[in-house]
């Protein structure tokens, strides 16, 4: 019996020994690749390999695939890292992942029905040198994540407009994640990522606490105790490791008014106060932006601060097109003001990043210029933007789509997500063509300017139900006979420069609509260059106060119109509309 159990041993001693290298390094660093081939997966814990490592950096790689079908799932020190996928026989497909060792240790767990692993490599990676340039890596959620608006239009994180407050010194990367609590962030390995790529003195904006309390999503929920333990550890302790600067923040604030108070409250209070204590026990920097936004909101008009959020009407979302009652995401608007209310907050907050701050030099090709204050105050309410490179232009020419957006922005006129081919001249890729879909869908653009018949019809966006009305919105349409021949093609033509007066009449429309039985003529002595089309809303605007001529008494309907004088008429349209 004896004989047999010491028989026994060996081979399982050499079956070990058949999958464990011998240890080695290259250039210092640790390196080993596993033969996972004759490795027998368990019905219960897969397949494991779990190896004692030196303090740093790892890429671990995990081959799969064979000459039968694979069915995989890959978990690396507990977090799942590549979800459940299938490869047909005969491919092979490598699984890279970054990997900051747990407790001195890497653990590759595959689960699946066949998960056919053949290797396992796991390579340290050098430690990095200061960079050139400093980064900042925002870890967040969905308030913050940049967004693809082709699949979300509106949705916008505060972190997508983020790198629009400094200057090129600085590099923002913004890894924020919908969906994702300070522990899935984590077991996603999307912290690692950040961990394994930093440099000294590198930044790492930590903001977590909507997602963290869903007791219903076991892959988010985390206790207080263990959030804290996790922050404190694993996010602040790992970056200062690394000789990078760990920045906290509570959560973003949702627009949750009180109708008692007749004020906003604080919201996620509890993992607030839970990051205030991390704070003030670890003495890191720290961001409230909890109770920042929610001090502004309460400065402002209520609607205004709803304006900012994921509030849409219908056809306004792409994902939601019936409408959406959000109070917790944003639309650009919002976005740009958390965004800008982080960046102020900067200056006392993490002072090492202040000099890296826009702050008042906003554009640096207007000083002198007879528009420099308008611009100015429209740059700081997040009115207008640049053209790039700290640059204004402000007597470069205003295309049709420039001015529309301006507009639209200007008197909180909302776009919509676009529909394809119902534009004619204009597709996705456009940056426009969200102002121009909801441009058309409200009737703001004259026929005129479109060189095609328009009409108003009823467009059903969801079919009624037992247990709902139908969905439907009025909105205007290109009347358009695509078997016609046209001398002009139809469509908006945003590249074009605009006019003065084709600017009157989207002004009109977007601020005065409907405008009608205005007879009396402005005093231009030009006044019969305006087109007869235009002049009902040249003569709105004049006499609304949103336009005036040129200093030498005319009007000059056909000269296009400038970056500096579009300023002007969008700081008469956010006074007006106000």
């Amino acid at each position: 019996m004896n004989k047999i159990l010491s028989v026994i041993l060996t081979v399982s001693l050499f079956a070990v020994m058949a999958v464990m290298p011998v240890a080695h390094a290259e250039n210092g660093l640790y390196s080993e690749t596993f033969d996972m081939t004759k490795v027998t997966a368990d019905k219960t814990d897969g397949i494991i390999k779990e190896v004692e490592v030196p303090d740093g950096d790892y890429n671990v790689t995990v081959t799969t695939g064979g000459k039968t079908e694979t069915k995989a799932n890959i978990y690396i020190n507990g977090g799942e890292r590549v979800r459940a996928y299938t490869l047909e026989a005969g491919k092979i497909q490598d699984n890279a992942q970054p990997v900051v060792p747990l407790d001195g240790k890497i653990k590759v767990q595959v689960f699946g029905e066949n998960p056919n692993v053949t290797e396992i490599k796991i390579q340290q990676i050098p430690n990095r040198e200061k960079a050139d340039k400093p980064t900042i890596y925002i870890a967040g959620d969905s308030t913050a994540q940049t967004y693809d608006y082709k699949k979300v239009y509106p949705q916008t994180g505060w972190g997508q407009v983020f790198a629009d407050y400094f200057t090129e010194d600085i590099i923002i990367e913004n890894r924020s994640m919908g969906g994702r609590s300070s522990k899935s962030y984590n077991n996603d390995g999307r912290l690692d990522r950040i961990l394994t790529e930093m440099h000294p003195d590198d930044y790492v904006f930590i903001q977590f606490g909507i997602n963290d309390g869903a007791e219903d999503k076991p892959e988010r929920y985390i206790s207080i105790e263990d959030y804290k333990k996790l922050i404190t550890e694993k996010y602040i302790g790992e970056v200062k490791k690394r000789g990078g600067i760990p920045v906290l923040m509570t959560a973003s604030a949702a627009s949750w008014w009180d109708e008692e108070t007749n004020s906003f409250m604080e919201s996620r209070q509890d993992y607030a106060d839970s990051t205030r204590e991390i704070a003030e026990e670890t003495g890191v920097a720290f961001i409230d932006a909890n109770r920042i936004m929610t001090d502004k909101w309460n400065t402002m008009d209520k609607e205004d601060v709803f304006a900012g959020y994921f509030i849409c009407e219908p056809l306004e979302s792409k994902a939601y097109p019936t409408g959406t009652d959000d109070h917790t995401h944003l639309k650009a608007k919002g976005a740009k003001m958390v965004a800008s209310l982080i960046a102020d907050d900067i200056k006392t907050s993490v002072p090492s990043l202040a000099k890296y701050l826009k702050g008042e030099t906003v554009f640096n090709d207007i000083d002198g210029h007879w528009a420099e204050d308008y611009i100015k105050t429209l740059a700081y309410s997040n009115m207008i933007d640049g053209i790039g490179s700290g640059m204004f232009a402000p007597d470069t020419p205003v295309t049709r789509a420039e001015f529309l957006k301006m507009a639209m922005d200007a008197a909180g006129v909302d776009g919509h997500a676009y529909r394809e081919g119902e534009c004619l001249d204009a597709s996705n890729d456009d940056w426009f063509c969200y102002y121009l879909q909801g441009a058309m869908d409200k009737g703001l653009i004259p026929a005129e300017m479109l060189n095609v018949g328009i009409k108003k019809i009823t467009k059903i966006i969801a079919e009624a139900t037992e247990d709902k009305e139908a969905v439907t919105a009025d909105i205007t349409v290109w009347d358009y006979d695509p078997n016609a021949t046209y001398v002009t093609p139809p469509g908006f033509k945003g590249r074009n420069l605009i006019t003065r007066e084709e600017m009157a009449a989207l002004l009109a429309n977007i601020t005065l609509s409907p405008v009608g039985g205005i007879t009396m003529a402005p005093d231009f002595t030009d006044y019969s260059d305006i087109s007869a089309y235009y002049q009902t809303s040249v003569n709105a605007c004049v006499k609304a106060g949103l336009l005036c001529g040129m200093d030498n008494g005319t009007f000059a309907p056909k000269a296009t119109l400038t970056r500096a004088q579009a300023a002007i008429v969008v700081s008469k349209i956010a006074e007006f509309t106000k």
